[in-house]
């Protein structure tokens, strides 16, 4: 964040960014930061129907929880690789068996990745004009960021419905600890995984028969992107402009979406201000670009994350303070 502000914003006098910040209408604002609760309310939405589908009892209140929880470990960690195995611990932690925690959660990333791909392509076809407006590294980001995104959702497709992956895998981390001697009673091991595997494989199964919850779940997901992505639109309101729609800004934010996913940083934070400066140079003058930016990663990344981690904090004090007492 440090590296960010101090290269990309060095240019740009801090008093004029904080004048220009000062002018602006604060119900958009308001506005924008209800959309990102209401993005993280669809996702735990989506927790909640997949989990009650596949037989576990969770509140709503605990979906919330494990959706800031994967919220915050995956804009601290690289390429946002902490935020599912996260959750699985957490969920874990509240009795959560991991043969459902594994299947909820990659389903939800699978029909997000398959949104996020959609809606880029979509607005593709619709706003070309701002691609080819765009720079020519942009465009090469894009490009390898949808390449990215394709890739793990074959990955979590095949790691959902093959019958032979997950037990390869497992079969390959029990042999490595094996190896290494990690594991004292190795049989033991195996025959619980084995019912994992069998547990899993049930769940899975389940998911197929249910084509109704992909629908339920891939509906409230694009209304989660949706919701996201106006926020662009509204920072835009905020400053008193007009001249181009909705959809424009919706379409820049949408590719920059797809074009960070190519790059391992923890929030994308850098390339992202870097990608907005980029694509939304389009829609400002370069007086006020800076602070549109400042705006919009404040209400979609940097107070989500600032919330995450109070919802963290208290989650964790809640699930670790149940366990005690069970203990």
């Amino acid at each position: 964040m440090a590296v960010t502000v101090t290269v990309i914003l060095k240019k740009y006098s801090i008093w004029e960014l904080m004048k220009a910040v000062g002018s602006v209408h604060l119900f958009y604002l308001i506005a924008g930061i209800a959309l990102m609760f209401f993005y993280a309310g669809c996702q735990a939405m989506n927790f909640y129907m997949i989990m009650h589908r596949l037989g576990q009892t969770a509140s709503y209140n605990n979906c919330i929880d494990y959706t800031y929880i994967g919220n915050y470990f995956s804009a601290i960690t690289p390429g946002a690789c902490g935020g599912q195995p996260a959750q699985m611990y957490y969920m874990n932690k509240d009795k959560i068996h991991v043969d459902i925690s594994a299947i909820t959660i990659f389903l939800m990333v699978f029909i997000s990745q398959i949104v996020i791909i959609i809606m880029g392509g979509v607005f593709a076809m619709l706003r070309s004009h701002i691609l080819v407006k765009s720079a020519q590294w942009f465009n090469w980001m894009l490009l390898a960021g949808a390449s990215v995104m394709f890739f793990l959702t074959v990955v979590l497709s095949a790691l959902m419905f093959s019958r032979v992956i997950i037990p390869f895998l497992l079969d390959l981390a029990l042999n490595l600890g094996v190896k290494f001697r990690l594991f004292k009673n190795p049989k033991v091991i195996k025959e619980k995984l084995d019912i994992l595997i069998i547990s899993y494989r049930e769940k899975s199964r389940l998911i197929i028969k249910n084509p109704d919850l992909f629908l339920k779940v891939f509906v409230v997901t694009v209304f989660q992107w949706i919701a996201y992505c106006l926020v662009t639109y509204l920072v835009y309101l905020s400053f008193g402009y007009r001249r181009n729609n909705c959809l424009d800004l919706m379409a820049g934010q949408s590719f920059i979406n797809i074009a960070v996913a190519a790059v391992p940083l923890p929030g994308s934070v850098g390339i992202a201000e870097k990608a907005y400066l980029n694509v939304f140079g389009q829609f400002y003058p370069n007086e006020l670009l800076p602070s549109s930016m400042i705006l919009s990663r404040i209400i979609n990344f940097y107070f989500p994350l600032l919330i995450s981690y109070i919802v963290y904090a208290f989650a964790h004090h809640r699930i670790m303070k149940a366990q005690s007492r069970s203990n």
